[in-house]
C-alpha cells in the first residue's frame, strides 16, 4: 500500500516562522549599519574631493577662498543667481552660480560627488551652458553671513550664522566680539578670507555634510539646541568635514562639537 506523505503540522510552522522572523529582527540592524557604514565613507570621499576642489580654487584665485552661499534658501534655482543676501560688503546678490555645485565644477568634473548617498540630494538643473541652476548637493560652506547683526536674528539665517550668534552662550568668554556693535559673524568663516589669515589650517573647516545625524541614525532636530528650533534632548550626532590643510574626517560629538569645524581660530 502507498504511504500518505506526512506535511508540517500548524505548530512546525509557527515555529520555523518565528525563528525567521527573530534572525531578521537579529540581522537586518546589522546589514544597515554596515550599509550605513559604507555611505559613511563615500561622503567622506565626496568631502575630500570637495576639499581638494577648494583649495585648487584658492591656488587660482590669489590665495583667497571663494564666496559661496551656504544652502538653497540664497540662491534662485530658475535663474541660478543669488538672491536675498544681505547687502554687504561685498554684494553677494545678482551673481550666477554663489554655491560650490557651479563653482568647483571645473576643478571636479563630476556632478556625482556633490550627493550625499544617505542625504539623496534634490535632482539637478541644468542651464543653457550646461552649468547648475540650483543648490542640489548635500554639502555645505563655511559661509556664515555678512555684514553687522552679531547679536540679532535676521530672516533665515544660516546654521553656522546661528551659531556664531550663540557662541557666547555656549562658550562663554570665547568670542568678545560676538555681541559687539557692527560685529560681522563673516570674521569667523573661510569665506572671503585669504589662505595667510588662517593660522590653524588643520583645525578650521571648509565644507561639511548637511546632516547632524542622520550618518548615526539620530534626528537632526534631536542634537540642535531648543534655542535654534531642536527639540531639546541634546543627542550626540556625526557629521563629515572637510579642513583647510585637506584632510577629511567624522565629528562626532554635541551640537557645538560638530559646528566648531567652521570657526576660524584666529579669530577665537
Amino acid at each position: 500500500m502507498p504511504r500518505c506523505k506526512r506535511g508540517f503540522t500548524l505548530i512546525e510552522l509557527l515555529v520555523v516562522i518565528a525563528i525567521i522572523a527573530i534572525l531578521a529582527a537579529i540581522l537586518f540592524p546589522v546589514f544597515s549599519r554596515a550599509r550605513e557604514a559604507a555611505r559613511r565613507t563615500t561622503c567622506l570621499s565626496n568631502c575630500k574631493q570637495i576639499g581638494l576642489g577648494l583649495l585648487m580654487y584658492v591656488q587660482d584665485y590669489d590665495e583667497a577662498f571663494p564666496w559661496l552661499g551656504e544652502d538653497y534658501r540664497h540662491n534662485n534655482e530658475n535663474t541660478g543667481f543669488s538672491t536675498n543676501l544681505p547687502a554687504g560688503p561685498p554684494n553677494l546678490n545678482n551673481i550666477r552660480g554663489l554655491f560650490m555645485e557651479y563653482t568647483l565644477y571645473p576643478y571636479i568634473k563630476n556632478y556625482g560627488l556633490f550627493g550625499c548617498p544617505t542625504l539623496r540630494p534634490s535632482p539637478i538643473k541644468l542651464g543653457a551652458d550646461n552649468m547648475p541652476l540650483n543648490q542640489f548637493g548635500s554639502y555645505g560652506y563655511s559661509f556664515g553671513g555678512i555684514g553687522p547683526g552679531c547679536g540679532a536674528f535676521t530672516t533665515s539665517p544660516a546654521p553656522l550664522e546661528v551659531f556664531v550668534r550663540l557662541a557666547p552662550f555656549l562658550y562663554p568668554g570665547r568670542f568678545d566680539d560676538v555681541l559687539a556693535a557692527g560685529c560681522n559673524p563673516q570674521n569667523y568663516f573661510v569665506a572671503g578670507q585669504p589662505l595667510a589669515a588662517i593660522g590653524a589650517p588643520s583645525k578650521v573647516g571648509m565644507a561639511f555634510c548637511n546632516t547632524y545625524g542622520a550618518h548615526y541614525g539620530v534626528n537632526d532636530l534631536d542634537i540642535i539646541p531648543p534655542a535654534i528650533g531642536g527639540t531639546g534632548k541634546n543627542a550626540v550626532g556625526i557629521t563629515v568635514g572637510v579642513y583647510v590643510d585637506g584632510h577629511a574626517k567624522f565629528i562626532t560629538g554635541s551640537f557645538p562639537d560638530m559646528l566648531r569645524l567652521g570657526l576660524c581660530p584666529f579669530n577665537q
